[in-house]
């Protein structure tokens, strides 16, 4: 269980940015995780720190197919 007095701080969002495509994050609250919205990737967030250790990474939409097929020229 997460320790409330290490809550995840906000400001750090202004800071991070995912590893792979250098973008902001987004602070999901419900997961406790930074999320990559495009790359479909959630970091996850113990005890107030963000782990940012792409193994530590989940996918956020496994089940999701794209189709490339009809955005190639």
């Amino acid at each position: 269980m997460e320790d409330p007095s290490r809550a995840f701080d906000l400001v750090l969002l202004e800071f991070l940015v995912c590893l792979l495509s250098k973008k902001p994050l987004r602070y999901e609250a419900s997961t406790t995780e930074l999320i990559n919205d495009k790359l479909e990737i959630a970091f996850p967030i113990i005890n107030g720190d963000p782990n940012m250790i792409l193994q530590a990474t989940r996918m956020t939409h496994q089940n999701k197919k794209k189709k490339w097929g009809s955005t190639r020229s």
